[in-house]
């Protein structure tokens, strides 16, 4: 009589085996979605071409924390920051944007490089303010460059906005004469109508 030997991966624990790698990938997406998308901004502004997504509100928790509250001076909303970054940002290079992207995630996850399990547009305003402080002085240039030059557009977004101008003491441009858009700003404003 023949000896049979028993196969070495067997059909149920085949099945087994993928049942579990199934059900762990789908959890790990779950954890992911969870993670990175978040609702909290980003329905305030309507269509994005760049900024879509869990970007939006990197964006305006950043520019939160960044920017100065009362006083005379608008909210993020108000200035417009978040629609007026993502216009800006259509309209140059896609490696660019690719970069600018990389530098809001790195925003992201910073907290957790300083010891909180959270991430940046999950904290409480005080604690985003507390930690683009501590970045202000570290010795990671990568950090630094990334937090200041986010930091620079985002003033520049904000402070170019008419609503900022009567806090900071501007009275506007010289003569007073009407803004006329762009042939590019009524392009942006006629594919992002909702």
């Amino acid at each position: 009589m023949m000896n049979q030997t028993k196969p070495v991966f067997a059909r149920r624990n085949f099945l087994k085996y993928s049942l579990i790698g199934l059900g762990s990938v789908a959890g790990l997406a779950a954890v992911g979605v969870g993670v990175f998308n978040t609702n909290q901004y980003r329905d305030k502004y309507g269509k994005l071409m760049v900024l879509d997504g869990h970007l939006a509100d990197i964006v305006h928790a950043f520019a939160e924390a960044a920017m100065p509250v009362g006083n005379g001076f608008p909210t993020i909303e108000e200035a417009e920051v978040v629609k007026r970054m993502d216009e800006e940002l259509f309209f140059i290079s896609e490696n660019i944007q690719s970069d600018f992207k990389a530098v809001l995630y790195l925003v992201e996850l910073l907290p957790f490089a300083y010891g909180k399990m959270s991430r940046f547009s999950r904290l409480p305003r005080e604690e985003r303010i507390e930690l683009l402080e501590k970045t202000a002085d570290t010795e990671n240039d990568l950090t630094r460059v990334a937090v200041a030059n986010a930091r620079m557009v985002t003033r520049l977004m904000y402070y170019g906005h008419p609503s900022s101008w009567k806090a900071i003491g501007y009275d506007g441009p010289f003569g007073n004469i009407p803004e006329q858009l762009s042939e590019q700003r009524k392009y942006y404003a006629s594919i992002t109508k909702v």
